[in-house]
């Protein structure tokens, strides 16, 4: 399986950006704030969008949960994912994700600042 990692703040356009990213190096699924997403459908996880609590939110984009992990992970083989694009908002929080799902370490990190402008970013 071939990972790419998208890093950049909350906020910054990182799920907007993503399809250009997708686009360019043929990545045929995402993981998104919790979330396993195959072009426009999730096909397994749980939102972190969806939490109340800031904490219970990180827990969820990181897969801290037992059964939302392997709910993923079983979703990842099952799918046969050949390439996969990570969303995060540290370089530690990529590790953290790829260490929890038994991923490869990303074949390139993407930082936003990369593929948008100041302008668009703010």
């Amino acid at each position: 399986m071939h990972v790419y990692a998208l890093v950049g703040k909350s906020g910054t356009g990182k799920s907007f950006r993503s399809a250009l990213i997708m686009d360019k190096f043929n990545i045929t699924h995402m993981i998104d704030d919790g979330l396993l997403i195959r072009k426009d459908k999730i096909i397994a996880g749980r939102s972190a969008k969806r939490e109340d609590a800031y904490l219970a939110a990180v827990k969820t984009a990181i897969f801290a949960d037992r059964s939302h992990r392997e709910n993923v992970m079983q979703a990842l083989k099952s799918d046969n994912v050949k390439s996969l694009l990570i969303l995060g908002t540290s370089d530690k929080m990529i590790t953290r994700i790829t260490e929890t799902l038994d991923l490869p370490s990303p074949t390139r990190i993407i930082r936003i600042e990369e593929i948008a402008t100041e302008d668009e970013i703010q």
